[in-house]
């Protein structure tokens, strides 16, 4: 008993339905068979320069509506997908339940409607064939997915049709059935099927790019250390360090405002510079900020210093300057550092 006036007072699942009718002569039509199928709830009719739209919400699906439309039009029939090219569309009929609907226990629904059936010329045309394998680019890598589907039959009503099965990354029809629907048409079982399989190949497209990322890390983990190494031993001003990863053809240019005020040429010329008194690497407390830009074989860095103290030490101590250091790595030797002002 107390199960009955829980049922009895446990909310409806709400179906918001509506029509389209893009042939205003047929607006009394439907709005009769509306009134024959006893609708206990408000019809709004809206009026527009070529159609018009009738919407009700209805704690039932109104299956039947489907029928009494379709015994107005003999010659029509209802399709869930277009076909390609130009068709008249006489008639829509969408049907809308909310994802947070509840059965008569307060439990979520399994698959709310969300549908949309389009009332169209019956057509002679054999159904178009389709490839079950779905090509999908990931950038320029192509990955293989399939659209598995079975004949299904409805044990209730013997109704037969088609089921998905619950596999998309092979072709594999031993898998298990897909607990959805069963579906009237190949066609249309194919067409959710691709839908469905969204979220696999969503999963798959974030696992590829990880692994690219992990891969990217890998390949740059020795040239960050070589640009890394070489900022350290010049703010230690270590010879031997600077020089470790120096190729014998290193270029080294300082520019200002994109002009080139300085140029030197091979490993000889470069270390008389390290050494001069206008050198303007070691020994000035390098920090190499957060954001690499890492093109291989270009790294450019962005770093940050406090300029060369003067008497007015404690005047400038506390400012910092920014300059730009690009650096081109040949054989995992440095082949040319540029120096932006």
């Amino acid at each position: 008993m107390l199960c009955a006036i829980l049922q009895e007072n446990a909310p409806m699942i709400e179906t918001e339905i509506t029509i389209l009718i893009n042939r205003k002569s047929d607006a009394d039509l439907i709005k009769q068979k509306i009134i024959d199928s006893k609708i206990q709830f408000p019809i709004y009719i809206l009026e527009y320069e070529n159609h018009y739209r009738l919407n009700f919400i209805s704690d039932y699906e109104e299956w039947e509506l489907d029928s009494k439309i379709l015994d107005c039009f003999s010659e029509y029939e209802f399709t869930s997908e277009l076909e390609r090219g130009k068709k008249e569309i006489r008639l829509q009929l969408s049907r809308y339940q909310s994802e947070f609907s509840t059965d008569g226990w307060g439990r979520p629904i399994e698959n709310p409607l969300n549908e949309t059936k389009y009332l169209i010329k019956k057509s002679n045309n054999k159904p178009e064939k389709f490839n079950p394998q779905i090509k999908v680019l990931f950038e320029g890598n192509e990955q293989h997915y399939f659209v598995n589907i079975v004949d299904g039959i409805n044990k209730t009503s013997e109704e037969k049709g088609f089921l998905l099965l619950n596999e998309f990354k092979n072709e594999n029809y031993e898998a298990d059935i897909l607990n959805d629907k069963l579906y009237k048409t190949p066609f249309e079982a194919f067409q959710l099927g691709c839908y469905k399989m969204q979220d696999v190949v969503n999963q798959d497209f974030k696992d590829y790019i990880e692994c690219k990322k992990k891969e990217l890390r890998e390949l740059q983990k020795i040239p960050r250390k070589i640009v890394r190494d070489f900022i350290n031993s010049c703010n230690k001003s270590e010879n031997e360090g600077i020089f470790k990863n120096i190729d014998k053809d290193i270029i080294f240019e300082r520019r200002i405002n994109w002009q080139t005020k300085l140029r030197i040429e091979g490993i000889q010329e470069f270390k008389e510079y390290i050494k001069s008194p206008n050198q303007e690497l070691c020994a000035r407390n390098l920090k190499i900020r957060s954001s690499w830009n890492i093109n291989l074989p270009n790294i450019t860095i962005g770093v940050k210093f406090s300029p060369n103290t003067t008497n007015n030490e404690k005047e400038i101590g506390n400012i910092q300057e920014y300059r730009q250091i690009n650096f081109l790595l040949k054989d995992n030797k440095i082949n040319r550092i540029t120096k932006e002002n």
